[in-house]
């Protein structure tokens, strides 16, 4: 698998440095030409790098606004809560406060000294998943029957709440792989059938398919 490594441009790389590690607890990689006088920097951190150089080594001017519409999303190997208020208690302009989103994920976003936006994530702790299609349920209307102590999704059950037969959530998984995947019918039921072969609720006896 390939790595994609965005190349920021930015006022003052060593004040960048400065941030990136003490502020982010990013680690530092490779400076050219050395330390003391960066014309670049590559700064890492959980298996990310993030590529710095000197705005003015390519024609962005002093006036010219950086970080504007840029926002890097990190997933980053730490709790997310402890992150975030560590980067809370070494006063890091935080831009969005922690939350849960309702795809499964807890993220916050921070500033950094020269506008570009950094939104880091891990998978939420507080958000459950359908033991039928796996989709994240994090608010009452997700649950089967609007019931948050129920195990299945809206989207797997009946109005009442109860399971619909394996040959439903299977249609109705086939007919998402073919929107999103843009999959033919055939390749999109095989892929269907073995994704819901992991799924607890259509596990052994369960799996009718």
């Amino acid at each position: 698998m390939g790595t994609l490594s965005p190349l920021l441009a930015v006022r003052n790389v060593k004040d960048t440095i400065g941030f990136y590690k003490n502020s982010l607890g990013f680690k530092m990689g490779m400076a050219f030409p050395d330390a003391g006088n960066p014309q670049y920097v590559d700064l890492t951190k959980d298996g990310i790098a993030l590529m710095f150089i000197p705005a003015e080594s390519i024609g962005i001017g002093s006036d010219e606004k950086l970080g504007t519409g840029v926002n890097l999303y990190i997933s980053i190997d730490s709790d997310i809560d402890d992150y975030y208020n560590e980067l809370r208690d070494k006063h890091v302009r935080i831009v969005i406060e922690i939350k849960d989103e309702p795809f499964g994920i807890r993220d916050f976003t921070v500033e950094d000294i020269d506008g570009y936006q950094l939104t880091f994530s891990n998978p939420s702790k507080n958000i459950k998943s359908c033991m039928s299609c796996d989709m994240p349920m994090a608010k009452p209307v997700d649950f089967g029957g609007g019931r948050t102590d129920n195990v299945f999704c809206a989207h797997c059950t009946k109005p009442d709440g109860s399971l619909k037969s394996y040959d439903e959530v299977l249609e109705g998984m086939i007919n998402f792989m073919m929107m999103t995947q843009k999959m033919d019918r055939t390749t999109a039921e095989g892929a269907a059938k073995e994704y819901m072969s992991g799924m607890p609720a259509w596990g052994g006896d369960l799996c009718t398919g």
